[in-house]
């Protein structure tokens, strides 16, 4: 019988697509993951390095693995060039000339190296779409003019940087661009909003616009949001969230949606 391993970065959502998994495939998935990286709430079957990557591969062919799905973020790891084996090292100059093409061009390089060997790369949007943010208002309330017309601007300025691979998200208010998540992610970005709001007006309102970037290979890093989302936007004193529907993981749901409410901001999903 094939078996399906879940490739886990940190965070929740590898938990969380392994729980979808076993109810929808009625087999639990092999988990594995790098060495140094520890999904929350989730035990790790295999570790493995980048160093050690084809033998790894070999080891999920002898498992009886047919298909591999990606979850959570992983950053970028020191390689040790004394634990390279001759097979894994013969494909490291291409991983690294990847590299120089940012994050997604990376994946794609790692992807393709998978499929060459014969496992296929499966992505959330076709084994789990229930993580995923539905079109409309995902929270209690809707978002207003204004809110709605800040996500418009926040839509074209992520659109803009798509090509330059920069990041994910932003943030708008009264249509001014107050934050961009770069490599630091949005905790980062939205922590630094929170601390310059009093520096100049507006000083409260505006929308955290998510979305995957132009281009992406859907089947890896997916965007997402969570209850920590959430409380970090009510602390940049934001009122909305607009997500790209049916690209935005959202984790925690049934928390996510609550502490939205909570806090009065929107949750909303566009195409």
């Amino acid at each position: 019988m094939s078996r399906r391993a879940i490739i886990a970065g940190s965070g929740r959502l590898p938990a969380e697509l392994a729980t979808e998994l076993a109810a929808t495939q009625g087999e639990p998935a092999m988990i594995c993951a790098l060495e140094g990286v520890a999904p929350d709430g989730l035990a790790v079957d295999l570790a493995f390095r980048v160093e050690r990557l084809m033998p790894f591969m070999r080891h999920l062919l002898d498992a009886g693995v047919t298909s591999v799905t990606f979850a959570g973020p992983v950053h970028r790891m020191a390689l040790d060039p004394a634990l390279f084996d001759r097979e894994t090292a013969s494909v490291i100059p291409r991983l690294l000339a990847a590299m120089q093409g940012g994050d997604d061009a990376t994946l794609r390089a790692v992807m393709a190296l998978f499929e060459e060997f014969g496992l296929q790369v499966e992505g959330l949007a076709t084994l789990a779409p229930g993580l995923l943010a539905a079109e409309g208002v995902l929270a209690a309330r809707a978002p207003d003019a204004t809110e709605s017309a800040d996500a418009a601007r926040g839509i074209e300025i992520l659109h803009a940087l798509s090509p330059v691979d920069v990041g994910q998200g932003c943030v708008v208010a009264s249509r001014l661009c107050l934050g961009l998540e770069a490599l630091y992610g949005t905790d980062a970005m939205l922590s630094q909003i929170a601390a310059s709001r009093d520096m100049r007006e507006p000083r409260k309102g505006g929308v955290f616009v998510k979305r995957a970037k132009a281009g992406q290979d859907l089947r890896v890093d997916l965007p997402a949001i969570g209850p920590a989302t959430i409380e970090a936007a009510r602390a940049a004193r934001l009122t909305g969230i607009c997500l790209q529907a049916g690209y935005v993981v959202v984790l925690e749901r049934s928390e996510t949606l609550a502490r939205a409410e909570a806090a009065g901001i929107a949750l909303w999903a566009v195409p």
